[in-house]
């Protein structure tokens, strides 16, 4: 199949030549001309390349960048502007920080000289990997995971983690969940992917228990997950041999995919409830942000979205929203989690805020599990002799 690349620039003319270079480059190529059209015309996105004007009219590329990221695409981004090399620089990095994938700067007086260097690069790259790949993936154990620590900010004591996967391929070596993560929703492999996550962190968990650490552990499922045929019946066969109570597996039902039935949410999240499972909304205050499942289906935890975490000593508005937010657990009994915490400023304000729980990078970044039982003991040792 052809490679896919998406021109946005408001000058037509800039358009036409890089539809031309590209299309000579073998690439199918469709153009916008500004922030509305992509919202209006979201299939303009589906491409693996994408080539942005930093200045659109009323709208500049960061705005653009910020669309990408709610979207969560995994296009290259090569900037394309008349703009200075440091404004560029400032959108690149702005681009990098939210996990895109940024190619670099072309100015458009360049851009009929200096645009392959950019193809030659991309098409370097590691080719995205296929349903095939994943699928087998999966049952050749080529995943594993990672474990970001949790930690009661009120104590300072660890209580959990939170796992994350990641995919060790032979051919790519190491790849984040957002490189098969958009994959496995296309291709009907969340379900196989999450029980595999489950085994996974079922497997490290009585690890855990044999060296006398309780730990909660959280793992990531998918709205689509939870209403997969007999989904019930294989948890119960998963978890009938178990040594760990469920009291200490956390189930993350993240609200950036919406839940269509609340009706058999409930029913579905009650029944793992009872089952002894912990419940937590991730990523509140992001995607489809509804207060009515807050209200209508049995969760036990709020996680507070890093895109609010982490700017709390600097912006005002994303402190109050996140107070806000630490407040509202309060009232419903639940326990708030703070993810995203980036430095102390921002943990001491969640202190005194009295938020519970908090992760991110100040705390630790993700570990693999001889990583985390190294920094675990040093954390232990350190809470001992204070």
């Amino acid at each position: 199949m052809p490679l896919s690349a998406l021109v946005i620039d408001d000058d037509s003319d800039v358009q036409l030549l890089g539809k031309m270079l590209l299309c000579k480059r073998g690439y199918e190529v469709v153009t916008a001309g500004s922030l509305g059209e992509l919202a209006r015309r979201p299939a303009l996105l589906d491409a693996e390349l994408i080539l942005l004007d930093f200045g659109l009219g009323e709208f500049t590329g960061l705005d653009i960048l910020d669309y990408l990221y709610d979207l969560r695409l995994n296009a290259a981004i090569l900037l394309l502007s008349s703009c200075s090399e440091e404004t560029a620089s400032h959108a690149i990095a702005a681009g990098r920080a939210r996990g895109l994938k940024m190619l670099g700067f072309l100015p458009k007086a360049k851009l009929l000289t200096g645009l392959s260097p950019f193809l030659e690069q991309l098409q370097a790259l590691p080719k995205p990997p296929t349903r095939d790949e994943l699928a087998n993936a999966i049952q050749a154990g080529h995943l594993y995971l990672v474990f970001q620590p949790k930690k009661n900010l009120q104590t300072g004591h660890i209580i959990g983690v939170e796992a994350l996967v990641r995919w060790e391929d032979p051919q790519r070596g190491m790849l984040y969940p957002d490189t098969f993560i958009p994959l496995a929703e296309k291709s009907g492999l969340m379900g196989p992917l999450t029980w595999c996550i489950l085994k996974l962190a079922f497997a490290q968990q009585e690890r855990w228990q044999a060296r006398g650490w309780d730990l909660q552990i959280a793992v990531n499922v998918p709205a689509a997950f939870l209403q997969s045929e007999h989904m019930l019946e294989k948890f119960d066969e998963l978890t009938k041999h178990r040594t760990a109570s469920l009291h200490y597996l956390t189930l993350e039902l993240t609200e950036s995919v919406g839940v269509e039935c609340l009706g058999y949410a409930r029913h579905i999240l009650e029944a793992l409830r009872q089952r002894g499972c912990r419940l937590a909304l991730d990523d509140f205050g992001t995607g489809y942000s509804s207060l009515i499942q807050l209200y209508r289906l049995p969760f036990n935890e709020l996680k507070v979205d890093r895109s609010f975490v982490s700017l709390i000593d600097h912006d005002s508005r994303a402190l109050a929203i996140t107070l806000s937010v630490v407040d509202l657990g309060k009232q419903l009994g639940m326990t708030v989690v703070a993810e995203g915490i980036e430095n102390e400023a921002q943990q001491a304000l969640l202190i005194d805020a009295g938020c519970p729980v908090g992760q991110g990078y100040f705390i630790s970044r993700p570990l693999t599990a001889q990583a985390f039982n190294d920094w675990m003991a040093k954390t232990l040792t350190k809470l001992t002799h204070n």
